[in-house]
Parts: structure tokens; sequence; C-alpha cells
């Protein structure tokens, strides 16, 4: 990742989570493309990511997003290579997250890895995290239960959504 970032999380010697730049534009589209059948299982934004255009547009808004306070969304890398995006947005106490990762690099504890180093630094920021699962989404659920997250027996998927999803939380406190 070229440019100047706004921030920097070294998570392993290996593993590093940095600020999107525009630069990146052609690298995270070339790998949602190869991904879209594999994430666009998940998440359907994917089918509608078309251009180059798209992806630097995301990229600005993530760089906005840091920049009021309201979170982060990250290229995760792997030996300086670019694998996925997790995003940590924060609503009244409350850190949501959100992730997805090359389909090579999944089933080596990445994501976990990743999601336990951000909760436990932003840990004292917040009351609480929570994970959103799509049901029948087992990768998602074991990163969430892996890292330390359990799951919401109170919570109630809305009706008008995609995916009939489980909610996984996290208490800091």
């Amino acid at each position: 990742m070229e440019g100047q970032s706004l921030f920097t999380y070294n998570i392993t010697n290996e593993l590093t989570l940095a600020s999107l730049q525009i630069d990146d534009a052609d690298t995270l589209f070339s790998l949602i493309q190869k991904n879209k059948a594999h994430l666009g299982e998940w998440l359907p934004w994917v089918h509608h990511c078309k251009s180059i255009e798209a992806v630097k547009t995301f990229i600005q808004s993530t760089q906005t997003t840091y920049i009021e306070q309201k979170g982060l969304e990250a290229g995760i890398q792997l030996n300086e290579q670019l694998i996925g995006v997790l995003r940590l947005t924060f609503d009244q106490q409350v850190g949501n997250i959100g992730y997805w990762i090359d389909e090579d690099a999944q089933g080596q504890g990445i994501v976990t890895t990743i999601v336990k180093y951000m909760t436990d630094t932003f840990a004292p920021k917040v009351d609480g995290f929570e994970i959103f699962c799509p049901v029948g989404h087992v990768r998602s659920e074991r990163v969430a239960i892996n890292a330390g997250f359990q799951l919401d027996p109170h919570y109630q998927s809305k009706p008008d959504t995609a995916f009939i999803l489980k909610r996984y939380i996290r208490l800091s406190k």
C-alpha cells in the first residue's frame, strides 16, 4: 500500500492493518473481482462493484469515516500484500466489526488474530463489540467465537434484511 497512511496497526511481523489509499484501488478491485463468487454469497455489494472508480469512491469514504472519528476501514495485508478489508465502526459505545478476506487466505486464523487485536486495542473506548453473521456462514461465526464473542440470545434479526443474521457480542468491561 503506497501513499501516506492515516493509520497502521502492526498485528504480527507478517500481518498489518493500514488505511486504504487511492493507490490501492487497482489491487483492491482485482481482489474483489477474483473473489466475486466467494464474497458475493454473503456480501451483496460485491455484485455492484463494477469499476475501479467505485473502489476509489469506497476508499475515499473510508478516509472520511476515519477523519470524522466514526471508525476505520483498513486493508488487511499479509507480507505487505493486500488480502482483504476489516471494518470497525462505533455507534453508541459499541464497536461493530465486519471483514472479508481473499478465499486463498482463509483458514489460517488471520481474521481471528486481527479481531482479537483490535478488540483488545479499542476495548477501553467502548462498552463492547458486535459482529453480525449470516445464518449458515460458518467461517464468520467461527471467527467471532474464536475471538471471544458469544451469541447474543436476545437478538432478533430484522425481517427486511437480505439474510437472517446472528449477533455475536463481546463486552469490554
